[in-house]
This record gives structure tokens, sequence and C-alpha cells, in this order.
């Protein structure tokens, strides 16, 4: 027992860790690009490409870079804790980015006016404008972190592979030692976790937005409140005084931008160095591999991602229609959301492994997990929260009910929500490929064709560069469709919503 409380407090706090350095990032990023036009025009497309690439396509750098030029044991655990940052950061970057984009230029001029500086604007103007959307999109990221969490402690590339301590690894090293016992007993230790963190902080957190009584406990909330709040106080005092000093140039909030993505470059130059040499041939096959399987994957992306739409709306008109099971909805899909997606396979091992169609199931549900709660939770915290009262009140007068209210207030009102969470389900769909298309039981070992198989494959026989050049086209393709699909959708939305034509 004390092992596995061990192996809790390993894995919260890695996953704090990732957290904490993920909104630190986002803060930095987000203002940047909302500030500056080069910076956003060089960040952009470089985060939309990033967004898209599964979390096994970034195992090449952690393992080339993190784990072989850092000391062995800070090596991995940083890995780690990188694995989960790009799980969690992209969404509170844009997150924070559409915040100050969306201030009224006017503060930012009245903020000239009174000479403040540029700490002060980043600490008293920025960082509050982005609160409610940190803490809205951090309810998704922390899932996401849980859901990548064994993907993070395992490390496997062909013969190598490192193991940390977590519940992660305690949950897989339990099922494949055939220890029924120790493994329901880390799943039920996982989910009281997962659920301790949502009714201690994040629940408590979102009350404020929501404006609705969730499950938590506003004291113990109050308490790490007040003391992140006191720490970034004092910190951004400190900065806010060391600029008053130094007094940097105009130039130095792009300076500082510029350093940070000078050293990720860096890393990245010399984490490439430790792949292998480049081969031609290998990165044809490769590209051609990813080719083949691409259409079967899309197939099953699309799918997933109209069924998560189907079962969002349903789930969000039922909380709509009965308030009282508003509670239990948002419960259930808090927890569900942050089961690890590795975890799913041993959980259904007798259907995956009990008929030819079993580990299509599996697959389905494994996706479905990856991609359902990003619009689950859009859909019903923020989707809800926007539904025109006087649109609400008219259809009451007018006995618009049924699917007539349905088609004409409902779901035309929840459209801005339904558009942003179906584009992060349809990037969630593709990251869960990854654990749905291929998985090992010991030596038996499922392969349902894909893209995210033929990233397995090659990271099985240690192909790092088939892995790398598998991942970075994919994420291209995902890219592509993002343009030419999404943006005519969202363009959609804002010409027939917003006030357009």
């Amino acid at each position: 027992m004390l092992y596995l409380l061990l192996c809790a407090a390993a894995s919260v706090l890695r996953m704090l860790a990732a957290y904490v350095l993920s909104v630190l990032l986002a803060l930095v990023f987000g203002v940047a690009m909302a500030r500056s036009r080069s910076v956003e025009r060089f960040l952009l497309p470089i985060l939309d490409i990033l967004q898209s690439i599964p979390i096994l396509g970034f195992f090449p750098a952690a393992l080339a870079f993190f784990v072989t030029v850092l000391p062995a044991g800070i090596g991995v655990e940083a890995a780690a804790v990188f694995l989960i940052i790009t799980s969690q950061l992209w969404n509170l970057i844009f997150g924070v980015y559409s915040s100050v984009k969306s201030l009224d230029p006017m503060l930012f001029d009245m903020s000239k006016v009174y000479r403040m500086g540029r700490a002060t604007v980043f600490f008293y103007l920025c960082v509050p404008a982005s609160r409610n959307s940190l803490v809205a999109n951090s309810l998704i990221s922390w899932a996401g972190g849980w859901f990548f969490l064994t993907s993070s402690e395992i490390i496997t590339m062909g013969a190598a592979e490192h193991r940390l301590l977590g519940l992660g690894t305690f949950i897989m090293e339990a099922f494949e030692r055939g220890d029924s016992y120790g493994f329901y007993l880390g799943v039920a230790s996982l989910l009281t976790v997962i659920l301790a963190t949502y009714i201690l902080v994040w629940n408590p957190a979102g009350e404020t937005i929501l404006e609705r009584e969730l499950i938590s406990l506003r004291p113990v909330y109050s308490t790490i409140e007040s003391s992140v709040g006191s720490l970034w106080s004092t910190l951004g005092n400190l900065m806010i005084k060391a600029e008053a000093r130094i007094r940097l140039p105009s130039f130095a909030g792009k300076a500082i931008v510029i350093a940070v993505l000078t050293s990720i470059a860096y890393f990245l130059v010399g984490g490439l160095k430790q792949l292998p040499s480049f081969d031609i041939e290998s990165v044809y096959g490769s590209l051609l591999e990813v080719a083949y399987e691409l259409p079967l994957s899309l197939a099953r992306v699309s799918t997933i991602v109209a069924f998560s739409v189907f079962l969002s709306l349903a789930a969000t008109y039922a909380s709509y229609a009965r308030k009282g099971i508003m509670l239990v909805v948002l419960l259930v899909g808090e927890v569900l959301a942050s089961i690890p997606a590795v975890v799913w396979w041993p959980l259904l091992a007798s259907i995956a492994l009990g008929s030819p169609l079993g580990p299509y199931m599996v697959a389905t549900v494994v996706m479905l997990q990856g991609s359902l709660w990003y619009l689950y939770f859009n859909l019903i915290v923020y989707g809800l929260a926007g539904l025109r009262k006087d649109l609400e009140e008219m259809s009451r007068v007018y006995r618009i009910r049924g699917l007539w209210y349905l088609r004409s207030v409902f779901i035309p009102s929840l459209l801005p929500s339904l558009a942003s969470g179906a584009l992060s389900a349809w990037g969630g769909a593709w990251n869960s490929t990854v654990a749905a298309e291929y998985v090992s039981f010991g030596e038996r070992v499922i392969d349902i064709g894909g893209v995210g198989a033929v990233l397995n494959r090659k990271a099985a026989k240690g192909d790092a560069l088939g892995v790398a050049m598998s991942a970075l086209l994919l994420s291209l393709v995902i890219t592509v469709f993002n343009k030419a699909l999404w943006k005519r959708f969202f363009e959609f939305i804002e010409r027939r919503y917003g006030g357009g034509e």
C-alpha cells in the first residue's frame, strides 16, 4: 500500500510540474502572439503543426535529448514531464492568445499614457484577462495529461525502455504479470486521485466562472488559491521593480520570446544529432506507409467525431432539460475523461481478445475517449452558459418545442461552442489513434491498421527517424484539413450567427 501511495504521489507531482510549466509557457507565448504581429505570424503556423503531432511523435525528441543528454534519473523525469506538456499546452496558449487579443485596444493605449511598463501590463492586465480562459482550458488540459499519463511514464523505442515510478506504470505492470487485484487497485487509486483533484481544485475554480454550484471543497481551494495568489503577486512585484531599475528597451519582449525559441531550437538540434543518420529510402518508405494507411484512420476519426457530436448534444440537452442531473453529468465526465488511454485495453481485455471484432470495439472506445470530452465540456459547461435568454423566453411564449426547438433555437445557440469543441475533438481523435490502433499484451500484439499503428510499429522497431517523419507528415495533413475544412466551418458560423451577412 505504501508503494501505491508513492506511485500516486509521483504521478500527481509529475502532472503538477507539467501543468505549471504549461501555464507559464502559455502566458508567455499567448501574450506575445496577441501583442506582436511579427510573433503572431511566426508562431501561429508552428503551433498549428505542433498541436497536431501525436504524443508518440515526440518520443524521438524526448529520448534523443532528455534521456541521452541529461543525467540518467533527471533525463527520464524531464522526458516524462515534456511529454505530458505536449498533451496540455496548446489549448492553453490559444486560450490566452484569444483572451488578450479580444481586449479593448484602448486599455493598452491608456497603459502607454500612464507609462506602465511591460511587466505591469503583463501581470495586471494580460494575466487577469486570461484567468477565465486558463481555468476553462485547464479542465481539458488536466484530463488530457492524465489521458496520456501511461504513455509518458513508460517510454519505449525499440530495445530502449524507460519506466518511471507512477500510477500508470503500476497499473500496466500489474496487468502484465496477471495480478488482477493489483490492477484494479491501481485503477481505483487512479480514479480516486483524479476525482480528488477535481473536487479540491478544478470544480471550485470553475464555480466563479460558471456561476453554478459544483461538487467541491471550497475551504481547501481557498487555501490553495491564497497561496498561489501570494506567490504570483510576489513574482509580479519583483519583475515590475526589476524592470523599473533596468529599463528594458522596447524590443525586450520580442527578445525574450526569441531567446526562448532559440533555446528550444538548440535543444531540438541537439536531439536530432542523436537520431540515426538520414536515410532517404527509409524516409520515403515511411511516407508511403503513412499515405497508404491514412484513409483508414481518416474514416475512423471522422466517424468518431460525428458520434462525439451526437453524444455531446444529447448529454447537453439532457442537462438543460433536467437541471438536477447537471452535477452527475459533469462529475462522470470529469472522471472518465481522465482515464489513461492505454488503461482501457486492460480494462476491456476480455472484449478485445474474445472475438474478431473485439479489438475494433475497444479501439472505438479509446478513440471516443480521446475525442468526446472536448465537445462534452465545451457544450455542457460553456455552451449552455451562452444560450440566449431572449430566444428561450420567445420559444416559451410561442410554444416552440421538440425538434423545432432543437433545430431553430438550441443547436444554433450552441454552434460557437460546438465548432471549437469539434476542432479540438478532431485533433484529440487523431492523437488517440496511437493508443487505439496498436497495443501489445505481453507477446500478443493487436494491430488494426492505420497511422497510429504505423507509428507504433516503427517505435517497436526502434526506428526513431521513421517515427519522426511519419508524425511530421501526419501533422501536415491534419493542418491542411484544418485550413481547408475547419476554417470554412468557422467562417460559415461567423457569417450566419456573428452579425455578418
